[in-house]
């Protein structure tokens, strides 16, 4: 989407003009903020090219925002005219820099809210999807549903956060879920809630977004599952194709595993990071195993997006790297499959190309909380099987 290229690099612009400019000016850092958000926000636009009008109409009126804050600040620093009327009527400057920073801050929150009607922008976070077991036990017949139970998160967001604004602090937030649960959540469990609510780490939770992960569901349980330590027996699978996926972490739930799906390497990280207590307990086989792809469309730190071939290998080097030594599976194309030699150089890993049979023994042996299987081990797998999912 080229409007989202020229909203990063306008961002961008404004962002070092401020850094270069810095005079401790509070609310000239505050537009930075905002703009280093919204860079954050828009990432994924320049990952994948979506057709989406209400976006694009609120990229396009944030591009004529950003282009005229951007004019206001350099002829504020730069025009000698404009410094000297600085200098009579400084109240000028700043009423002109609170207008801008409550203009992009209201383009912000429209811009969000357009982003989470799109539900492939989900590859960007990951999603908790619970074993068949585990959710049949949380609903079970008899148990009491309270009143947290079934409200609403309009209700909710009425009663703590207000009407007035449809986006609210981080750390405001969790308080607020704090308070509303009647129970303080730990530095973890905020972390892990954030990961989702905050995916992007703008510093910021909508409305939309709260309502995006609750759906249909129960808010207090939905709370509770991204703020808990997963159930196990665990598959952590790190791989951008969350929808054509849906078949396998369906398989995966009827083999009584739940599933951690996370759609890109920082996501990977993030979550590997927060949960890394979690992990380190269940370090085994039978109770936590990985499955990444092999390749994925990433972003340089210039926003350009790339193909990273090497994708599947970065991460095998950060999760043996911090010392994990659970089954790792590289589950990848045919293409890329000579990619994957690498695998051979770790203990308990290897690679796979749409063997689906192979595929469904890894998850059963972990729903079966066994450790004896070793036929995927190894670049291609020691002995894989020829059965393969329909399309592959």
């Amino acid at each position: 989407m080229d409007v989202a290229s020229t909203v990063f690099t306008l961002t961008a612009g404004i962002i070092d003009f401020i850094a270069q400019h810095d005079d401790n000016d509070a609310i000239m850092s505050d537009i930075a903020d905002v703009a280093v958000q919204i860079q954050n926000v828009i990432k994924p636009l320049l990952l994948h090219n979506m057709k989406n009008d209400g976006v694009k109409r609120a990229l396009e009126n944030l591009q004529l925002a950003l282009g005229s804050i951007d004019n206001h600040l350099k002829s504020w620093k730069e025009s000698k005219t404009k410094q000297v009327w600085a200098m009579l009527n400084p109240w000028a400057v700043n009423q002109e820099l609170k207008e801008d920073r409550q203009r992009l801050m209201n383009h912000y929150t429209l811009l969000t809210g357009a982003m989470q009607v799109v539900n492939h922008l989900h590859i960007t976070g990951y999603n908790v999807i619970c074993s068949s077991s585990a959710t049949s036990s949380s609903s079970s017949p008899g148990k009491i549903v309270g009143s947290k139970s079934i409200i609403r998160v309009e209700d909710f967001w009425h009663m703590y956060i207000g009407n007035d604004n449809d986006i609210v602090k981080s750390q405001q937030f969790c308080l607020h879920i704090s308070s509303w649960m009647g129970k303080q959540l730990g530095k973890t469990e905020t972390r892990r809630l954030l990961l989702r609510l905050d995916e992007n780490n703008t510093g910021y939770v909508t409305m939309p977004t709260l309502k995006d992960l609750v759906g249909s569901r129960s808010m207090k349980e939905t709370i509770l599952t991204y703020t808990a330590e997963p159930n196990i027996p665990l598959l952590v699978w790190i791989d951008d194709d969350v929808v054509g996926n849906a078949r396998k972490v369906e398989y995966a739930r009827g083999c009584g595993v739940s599933v951690v799906q996370l759609a890109s390497t920082s996501s990977a990280k993030s979550w590997i990071t927060v949960n890394k207590g979690f992990l380190k307990k269940h370090d085994n086989a039978a109770d936590v195993r990985f499955i990444s792809d092999q390749v994925r469309v990433e972003l340089k730190r210039d926003g350009q997006s790339f193909k990273n071939w090497h994708a599947g290998e970065d991460v095998t080097k950060y999760i043996r790297g911090e010392g994990f030594t659970a089954p790792i599976l590289i589950y990848t194309g045919r293409r890329s499959l000579d990619h994957t030699k690498y695998v051979a150089r770790y203990k308990n890993m290897g690679s796979l190309s749409g063997d689906y049979r192979a595929f469904q023994d890894f998850v059963s042996a972990l729903g079966k909380r066994r450790s004896d299987d070793t036929k995927w081990i190894g670049f291609r797998g020691a002995s894989a099987s020829t059965s393969k999912v329909p399309g592959q």
